[in-house]
């Protein structure tokens, strides 16, 4: 008598932890759209995207722009989806990045719009020979507002 009880406890225990781990429609569309989700290397290029946008619109509307030199620093440091990524020729093209970045961020009014068009091609040399999924999402950057 014992025996099938605890089969039925273990079957329904089963049960419950895999309907618990079932990803809801939303949650399995994000996880297409961001592939790599948990990489913190990833997590932080997507947030750079989006200081990268703010950056683009403050120029163009003549604001002063946030600094994000810090923050973006963290590239060289976290841990990516695939770890071979992290080459000397990685931690080369990631200090160009921040490089430039930093030029942007110093630089005079005048030359804003200029450095920031660097800042997105060193963006995409980087991303021409690591990750060239965001490529297209990256030239985004290039376009002028509408």
């Amino acid at each position: 008598m014992r025996k099938p009880l605890l089969r039925i406890l273990v079957f329904l225990t089963l049960i419950g932890w895999s309907g618990c781990s079932q990803k809801t429609e939303s949650e399995v569309k994000m996880a297409n759209r961001f592939p790599n989700e948990d990489a913190p290397l990833a997590l932080l290029m997507r947030e750079m995207f989006s200081d990268m946008e703010e950056i683009k619109y403050s120029i163009e509307r003549g604001d002063e722009i946030k600094a994000y030199l810090k923050k973006h620093s963290e590239l060289l440091h976290a841990r990516p989806t695939n770890p071979q990524v992290k080459t000397a020729t990685f931690e080369l093209m990631g200090s160009a990045y921040l490089e430039s970045l930093k030029m942007l961020e110093e630089s005079p009014k005048a030359l804003l719009q200029d450095n920031f068009k660097m800042v997105i091609q060193t963006c995409l040399g980087c991303h021409q020979q690591y990750c060239p999924g965001p490529i297209k999402r990256i030239n985004l950057l290039n376009k002028e507002a509408s």
